[in-house]
């Protein structure tokens, strides 16, 4: 059981990480995962299951906000999102198979992948002004930078297959970086990405969760994270067209520092 303390915790971190997941584009597990498997001692599996829930409902939240802001470029989503939910599928197949003992070579992934998005929110800070180049809305450019776009798509996917993460923490500078995409853009086309991603993933995970683990105990977790978490992406996303990231990024790669430390050492 989870007690009255613990509960109010988890409606706190859904509101929390809901509003990271529509102010920044990420599905907001970056917050979910550490707080269940290092403050409630959840099994990664369970936490992973649960996360993907919350990020569809956190995704699609916010990606109604960007998609009436104007900002989505549907021809680039058009090869993101199949790319990713392809690539979901394949990671979830692939972190099943940590089980047991194995599991915490997940949760080492994770402080991975988490010291590589600070790296690379770094090198977004630090040229800010180089990745002001021009988006990829026309036929064109979309042509010459489909393997790019396909890259993204799939790298997303299938970092929220295996690790239960939206993707958009991989998605939003990986869009930046190599397709020289406007942050706010990056944002939109990363929260409509995440939502169809991680629905296909969840409903896989759900469905091939490794022998042992308790299939109704995400649920009670998606419970109490989900409404908090979708008032906190709506919010979150009508903040992001009005609101300066800066002082929003520097406590969000302070907090990625401390998750990085906790999974790769707990």
């Amino acid at each position: 059981m989870i007690d009255g303390l613990a509960m109010l915790a988890l409606l706190g971190v859904g509101l929390l990480g809901g509003f990271l997941g529509g102010f920044l584009g990420i599905g907001g597990s970056v917050l979910f995962i550490p707080m269940l498997t290092v403050f409630l001692e959840s099994d990664y599996h369970t936490a992973q299951a649960a996360a993907l829930v919350v990020n569809v409902c956190v995704g699609f939240s916010a990606s109604q906000n960007h998609i009436r802001s104007g900002l989505v470029s549907r021809r680039l989503l058009s090869i993101m999102i199949p790319c990713a939910m392809a690539l979901s599928v394949v990671g979830v197949y692939v972190s099943n198979q940590f089980t047991g003992e194995q599991e915490v070579y997940l949760r080492r992934i994770f402080g991975v992948a988490m010291v590589g998005v600070i790296a690379m929110n770094l090198y977004r800070a630090a040229r800010r002004y180089w990745l002001r180049g021009k988006t990829l809305w026309t036929r064109r450019k979309l042509k010459r930078h489909g393997l790019s776009i396909a890259a993204v798509g799939g790298l997303m996917g299938f970092a929220a297959g295996l690790l239960g993460i939206g993707g958009g923490s991989v998605a939003v500078p990986a869009q930046q970086v190599l397709l020289r995409m406007r942050l706010r853009t990056a944002v939109a086309n990363s929260s409509v990405c995440v939502f169809f991603a991680c629905m296909l993933a969840a409903a896989v995970k759900h469905s091939t969760l490794p022998e042992g683990v308790d299939p109704t105990r995400p649920w009670v977790y998606v419970g109490l994270l989900v409404p908090t978490a979708i008032v906190g992406a709506a919010v979150g996303a009508y903040s992001s067209r009005r609101v300066s990231r800066e002082w929003v990024r520097l406590v969000f790669i302070a907090f990625l520092a401390w998750t990085a430390l906790k999974m790769l050492t707990g």
